[in-house]
């Protein structure tokens, strides 16, 4: 499918859900975890929109990828602070379970993105480095000759 922006994309739809869920529920947690658990369920939060958005922006097949595994990695992070902040008791278990499905649908749609992109589109190696390993290897070849 085809976007014009990223805001289209039901991957990032979902995830720019999420991320203001955390913080409506990072709310409540208590002072003392404003600089540990708040901060890092946040920044994993936007870790996930803003790596999906960079990567809708490049252009290279690796490029893309490249990000959508950076986001794959933060969704992962979000459901290990979710069990950490139910077993705290700052989350019920029923808000740990929006946030651990929600993140896990998150992590299925971008698998199936990567897969699609590295299965589609060769990964082209840039001119320049390309260009030398070529001179290098037909320079080894006529040296052997």
């Amino acid at each position: 499918m085809v976007y014009k922006d990223f805001t289209e994309m039901s991957v990032w739809k979902k995830a720019f859900y999420l991320l203001l869920l955390v913080y409506r529920l990072t709310k409540k947690y208590p002072a003392a975890e404003k600089f540990c658990l708040v901060s890092e369920m946040r920044r994993a939060a936007h870790s996930v929109t803003n790596n999906t958005a960079e990567g809708f922006g490049r252009y290279e097949s690796f490029d893309k990828t490249r990000f959508y595994k950076i986001a794959r990695g933060s969704c992962y992070e979000i459901i290990n602070q979710s069990l950490a902040s139910e077993a705290l008791g700052y989350i019920t278990n029923h808000e740990k379970n929006e946030l651990v499905n929600g993140y896990g649908d998150v992590i299925l749609e971008l698998d199936s993105m990567i897969k699609t992109i590295e299965t589609t589109k060769k990964h082209k190696m840039p001119t320049k480095l390309g260009n030398t390993l070529t001179t290098l290897l037909s320079l080894s070849l006529s040296l052997s000759l």
